[in-house]
């Protein structure tokens, strides 16, 4: 018979005391837990020594990507799962893991997580089912040092089932201030992976549009009130300020766009905006409301 592969949970640290100790305890069914900390200055460390002596430092660059890689070395178990120093682990999904490597029929398992922002657990706006790649065999995933970049799987993987009780539970924004935060310090990290496009006019209208309105109406964010319409405008600007802090490093040189070009993207604004609103009263609207929309979409009004 053969034996269960270990363990290992794999944990970066930055002045994570406020979740830390929720999150190690949720992780003490491994076989081990590695924790690699970029010199926090708060309880990170001291909180992190009463689950561990596995702990590595590295030098602190401002986001995680670049430390992942060298996490994932220091894990000495057959297979690893990533896990945040902000996330849990439910019982539900520790139970999914044990049983996944009973017998694991996959190299590598995309997790699906809750999201909690502003209080609230997100179920739709994009960031619901959330699927993350975090359980794997040793030596089959790698990281970019990129910015939010994709992992690579070298081997088979499988997206587990949506389900809340298995999904990794993330406490997210805990406020507006903290989310605005971070978005100044990501953007920066962004806008300096430049390239030689043009800023335009345009492109700031298109990418706005582009992110509101997917996560508006294509996510569903309206339907989640004041969270989902207040994400779908805050990630929008996110995508808004990548693109001026580009410009800004290029000295805020001013791109010889035409009237027209951003003529043109308002236009589509309004076009896409108004389609949008058809089919939402379309599908939510009542009775009466739904047959004025069909008309007035019909006409082109």
């Amino acid at each position: 018979m053969q034996n269960t592969p270990s363990l290992s949970v794999v944990v970066n640290t930055m002045n994570s005391e406020k979740f830390l100790e929720l999150a190690l305890a949720s992780a003490a069914f491994a076989d081990e837990i590695i924790i690699v900390d970029m010199h926090s200055t708060d309880a990170t460390q001291k909180i992190a020594k009463k689950f561990t002596n596995k702990i590595f430092m590295f030098e602190d660059i401002g986001y995680v990507e670049p430390a992942r890689n060298f996490a994932i070395e220091k894990a000495t178990s057959d297979w690893i799962l990533i896990l945040d120093a902000d996330e849990e682990i439910p019982n539900g999904l520790q139970l999914k893991i044990k049983d996944i490597l009973t017998e694991p029929t996959f190299d590598a398992y995309y997790i699906p997580r809750s999201n909690e922002v502003f209080g609230y657990e997100m179920r739709k706006t994009g960031w619901w089912p959330d699927h993350q790649l975090r359980l794997f065999k040793k030596g089959v995933v790698t990281w970019s040092d990129k910015i939010h970049s994709v992992p690579t799987v070298a081997g088979t993987s499988e997206y587990l089932q949506a389900m809340p009780e298995i999904a990794i539970k993330h406490h997210n924004y805990q406020s507006v201030s903290q989310f605005v935060d971070r978005m100044n310090r990501y953007t920066d990290i962004e806008a300096n992976n430049d390239s030689d496009v043009p800023m335009t006019t345009a492109m700031v209208i298109t990418s706005f549009r582009d992110e509101l309105l997917r996560r508006l109406f294509s996510h569903d964010g309206i339907q989640e009130g004041m969270h989902g319409v207040g994400l779908s405008f805050l990630q929008s600007f996110y995508q808004v300020l990548v693109i001026l802090k580009k410009w800004e490093q290029r000295g805020f040189k001013q791109h010889s766009a035409t009237e027209k070009e951003t003529l043109t993207a308002l236009k589509e604004f309004q076009r896409s905006l108004v389609y949008w609103t058809y089919a939402y009263e379309i599908e939510h609207g009542s009775p009466i409301q739904k047959v004025i929309a069909r008309i007035k979409r019909k006409i082109g009004i």
